[in-house]
């Protein structure tokens, strides 16, 4: 009965501890695995193009890249430039870097993320959150 025992805890003691190799066992500790899988390239809907919508009545022209977007306010004499990080194809975060726009709220280095919902017939649909505040918009696009 004694061996028994012995045999059952010993049995118990190498399941637990092969359970808990397993278990800490992440992605990242597989090696190659994950080393040799490359990430999917994400190819933004909004890149090199050019689009306007109406602020106050006027025109604003907004230019897109791949890692960059500026807002012409004014015909130009005023802007808004950000750094633009594509998180999936549709969904992107704009770090803004500068502006000279009168009367801006927001600093450099604040986020600003945008989705785009839906694009159809030359306008981009999108919702934005900026500080907890989210509105949706459209921009047309310009040939």
């Amino acid at each position: 009965m004694k061996k028994f025992k012995l045999l059952v805890i010993f049995a118990l003691f190498a399941f637990s501890a092969t359970g808990q190799n397993l278990a800490m066992n992440t992605l990242n500790n597989y090696g190659n695995t994950i080393s040799t899988v490359e990430k999917e390239e994400i190819v933004p809907l909004l890149n090199e193009t050019k689009y306007t919508y109406k602020y106050k009545g006027e025109n604003v022209v907004v230019l897109f890249s791949e890692s960059k977007h500026v807002e012409y306010f004014n015909e130009g004499k005023y802007f808004i430039k950000s750094d633009i990080s594509w998180v999936s194809e549709d969904e992107c975060y704009m770090t803004l870097q500068e502006s000279n726009l009168p009367n801006f709220p927001f600093k450099k280095g604040i986020k600003l993320k945008m989705k785009i919902t839906k694009i159809k017939r030359g306008y981009i649909f999108y919702e934005s959150t900026l500080g907890g505040r989210t509105w949706e918009g459209r921009m047309r696009k310009l040939y």
